[in-house]
C-alpha cells in the first residue's frame, strides 16, 4: 500500500507568545526551529 502526503502530515497547536514576534507580529525566524522541534517531539 502506497503512503499519501496527508499521512505524513501531523498537527500540533502551539501559542506564539508576544515575545516571540517582531513589531510587525511576524514570528522570528529562529523560533521556526524551537516549535518544529517541540512538535517533533509530542
Amino acid at each position: 500500500m502506497m503512503s499519501t502526503m496527508e499521512d505524513k502530515i501531523s498537527r500540533h497547536r502551539l501559542k506564539v507568545d508576544f515575545e516571540d514576534t517582531d513589531a510587525g507580529g511576524v514570528v522570528y525566524y529562529a523560533n521556526y526551529l524551537r516549535y518544529m522541534e517541540r512538535g517533533r517531539s509530542e
